[in-house]
């Protein structure tokens, strides 16, 4: 390998950096651009692992992607690169199953459809989900469309702009889900989707929050058959088909520096040299492990006290013996909530303010919080007879790895997951051959993601830390990750897309 210069060296190769080299190579063939990273497939969470015994595939994401219908950011953006050949999607025709105390209520994957579908479930609540909706979409939408804002090419409603700014931009979810309606059950059905960006109500701000039901919803979602891990392989293969490189195993010691000027990376197997740097990592991690002391970083270092990393997750890889479906499971998505509607955000702030302790903590995120469920066999037989079971949690309830806290805490979250899952769906029963339990320390074991965050940063109402990397003192440095670009795969690379918009190519 040569250790020559590059064009750019990219730290990590999380999705961002796959698709911010993708779209720079589309550009220009002739850059020369290095990715490194310690794991030994690329990808970040866009990757799988496999359990050959049970012969099952297992998603490391959660791998829906967004905006992938006409208008949307992500099909456009693919489209772009060419990349539908070598993809194949799945359109799932519901957006989520919403099961509670044995109802299972199957949403339609179509805004109209399902305003019109929770209108007549919830007839009491009709007036708060029109407006609902025509919030998502004239709020969400602007939102969804910022970097078209900015470039010119979308020109949003100057008056609902202002108006979104001024009277809901510190508005969390559960505040505008509460202004909104009455019946628990409704918001729970609303708030759902704030899974897949790493936040309870009452951490996600609402004005985001417009943009990720819009981003989801209306602009619709698909899946990629063979997992997350074949959209990053593919992304690899279009970055080294022209000299360009991803080297794996590459554990990343240190950002070389001279006069404030970056100069490349030290990794355990060599230097590699650049005058840009792009980090995929988390920022906190970066700062305090990549770089030497260094005063003029003290400010960023401060900044980042208000980037709040979004939730981590405990999750359960499960394998049957029976197609999922056969035994009832019969939706690419499930959403289970807890019996006691009302009180889990409630249970969730107890949990907070004793300092997360175990039994409350357990209660409140294990027990009471929405458990979100996807059969990935109708997805891709292929990859087996697979069900992942995702709740969001907090790493600071989790004892050390390795101990045997440790080990009986897994033990207990799995049982109490898998019965949560068999109570809405009791023809799984006996019918269970694998399960594997991945936990926020997990996360931190293979991303050194701050408190194991499963999303990158907390997007909520205080935005101050997001703006850390501005005017960054350290010249030729970048952050390209989740916890800049925000979560979601269409964040990625709608935020690389820009990254590489900036590149000049004279």
């Amino acid at each position: 390998m040569q250790k020559d210069n590059w064009d750019a060296i990219f730290v990590g190769a999380g999705i961002t950096s796959l698709a911010c080299a993708a779209i720079l190579v589309k550009k220009n063939s002739d850059l020369r651009l290095l990715i490194v990273d310690k794991h030994i497939v690329p990808g970040g969470y866009a990757s799988v692992f496999k359990r050959p015994k049970v012969e099952a595939i297992f998603d490391c994401s959660l791998h829906k992607l967004s905006g992938m219908s006409e208008g949307g950011n992500l099909n456009r953006i693919l489209e772009d690169l060419d990349l539908f050949d070598d993809l194949d999607l799945i359109y799932p025709p519901d957006y989520f199953c919403s099961c509670n105390d044995q109802e299972h209520l199957v949403l339609k994957n179509n805004a109209d459809l399902m305003e019109e579908q929770l209108c007549q479930r919830f007839p009491h609540e009709t007036d708060s989900i029109r407006l609902f909706f025509e919030q998502v979409r004239t709020y969400g939408r602007d939102g969804y469309y910022q970097f078209q804002m900015l470039n010119g090419t979308f020109e949003p409603n100057m008056e609902q702009l202002r108006y979104a700014h001024k009277n809901l931009k510190k508005v969390t979810v559960e505040e505008g889900l509460d202004q909104l309606f009455d019946d628990p059950y409704l918001k729970e059905i609303l708030a759902a989707p704030g899974i897949y960006v790493g936040g309870y109500p009452e951490d996600l701000g609402y004005l985001y929050y417009l943009h990720v039901v819009y981003a989801t919803l209306n602009r619709g979602n698909a899946y990629v058959k063979g997992a997350s891990q074949h959209l990053s392989n593919v992304l690899v293969g279009r970055i080294e088909a022209n000299g360009s490189k991803v080297l794996l195993s590459h554990h990343v010691n240190k950002i070389l520096v001279e006069d404030d000027q970056v100069i490349g990376i030290e990794s355990k197997k060599g230097n590699f040299y650049s005058n840009r740097v792009y980090i995929n990592a988390s920022p906190h991690y970066a700062l305090d492990n990549l770089f030497e002391q260094n005063e003029n970083l003290d400010a960023v270092k401060e900044k980042l006290t208000s980037l709040k990393p979004a939730r981590s997750t405990t999750t359960l890889y499960v394998a049957t013996d029976i197609a999922p479906e056969e035994l009832g499971l019969k939706f690419t998505e499930s959403m289970i909530f807890s019996k006691l509607l009302s009180k889990s955000g409630e249970f969730r702030k107890i949990a907070q303010a004793s300092g997360y302790k175990e039994s409350e903590s357990e209660m409140a995120f294990w027990f009471n919080s929405p458990m979100e469920v996807t059969n990935y066999h109708l997805l891709d037989k292929e990859g087996g007879k697979v069900i992942c079971l995702n709740i969001l949690d907090s790493i600071e309830h989790w004892p050390k790895r390795r101990t045997p806290e440790y080990r009986e805490k897994k033990s207990r979250a799995s049982d109490i997951m898998l019965a949560r899952l068999i109570e809405q769906f009791p023809q799984l029963k006996g019918h269970i051959v694998f399960k594997e339990l991945s936990t926020p320390r997990t996360y931190v074991r293979f991303t050194n993601n701050t408190a194991g965050s499963g999303y990158g940063a907390m997007v909520g109402t205080d935005l101050s830390g997001h703006v850390f990397h501005h005017r960054f003192p350290i010249k030729g440095v970048d952050f390209v990750s989740a916890w800049v670009a925000g979560p979601s795969y269409e964040a990625a690379f709608g935020y690389a897309e820009n990254k590489a918009n900036k590149w000049s190519f004279v």
